[in-house]
């Protein structure tokens, strides 16, 4: 099983794709894993070295009982690549993991091929908010009166849309089985919560010069899609694409337009 110690944790990771192609770091999202690349991996390792991990207080990497911060997801991130001698990478990262990506890209620009920010903000007062009814479906947790599995699908309601819940129930169910599987303690989840609620990036995207690529579901109650607007405002000759009904996974929803509008980005770039 490949870990990587980094500072005081160790991290889990894989590699997927020939060791020789471009490399790619998929960075997920508040209490999840890497499996929420499922349907980016396939495809993407055919073209790319995928380096896709957990980070600390989910899946199989460490979970410390302390306060994190969107810097320190930012150093773990740069201490596996610089375990795995990765001098520079494309830098994904969806919703919590599109804030750590653009801390990276902020701290550690070297580090940077290209960024692309995914169903996220900037963080701060200035951010657009999700309404209160969105806020209380995505922090639904069990009670005596809600299941873990009620309290699950109030979550999945304010990440995808009621079509595709309804259609795709097989694939939920596989969703279920992973989160299952690697279970994000709760302290983990606060601390993770807390990272994301003190992140403010917005007076320093002006110093991203790598390429960058916003991608943002078009109907994406969680984080608001202005908040991509926002984003590429501050960061010059940065490319804005709404995914067309996509909802904040729309990474799942919408694989195979979100999928080749990273990859027609990112050729662009390494033609360069």
């Amino acid at each position: 099983m490949p870990y990587a110690p980094v500072g005081d944790i160790e991290i889990y990771y894989e590699i997927h794709g020939p060791l020789d192609a471009p490399p790619l770091v998929l960075i997920g999202g508040w209490a999840s894993y890497r499996w929420i690349w499922f349907r980016q991996i396939p495809v993407f390792k055919k073209k790319y070295k995928c380096i896709v991990f957990d980070n600390r207080g989910a899946g199989r990497s460490s979970k410390p009982d302390y306060p994190y911060t969107v810097e320190m997801f930012a150093q773990d991130t740069i201490g596996l690549l610089d375990a795995l001698h990765i001098d520079s990478a494309h830098i994904l990262g969806i919703s919590m993991g599109g804030l750590i990506a653009q801390q990276i890209a902020i701290s550690y620009p070297k580090k940077v091929r290209s960024l692309i920010i995914v169903s996220s903000h900037f963080g701060g007062p200035n951010q657009i908010r999700m309404d209160e009814r969105t806020m209380a479906l995505l922090i639904a947790l069990p009670t005596e009166t809600i299941s873990k599995e009620q309290a699950r699908a109030m979550r999945y309601r304010a990440t995808f849309t009621p079509q595709f819940l309804q259609e795709n129930k097989s694939v939920i169910e596989q969703i279920d089985g992973w989160a299952e599987k690697y279970p994000t303690p709760l302290y983990a989840q606060v601390h993770q919560s807390a990272a994301t609620a003190e992140f403010d990036a917005e007076t320093q995207l002006n110093q991203i010069h790598a390429p960058t690529l916003i991608v943002h579901g078009d109907n994406d109650l969680a984080v608001p899609p202005k908040n991509a607007e926002l984003i590429a405002e501050r960061i010059s000759e940065s490319k804005l694409v709404f995914i067309k009904g996509g909802a904040h996974f729309s990474i799942i929803e919408k694989y195979e337009d979100f999928n080749n509008t990273v990859m027609e980005f990112i050729d662009e770039v390494e033609k360069e």
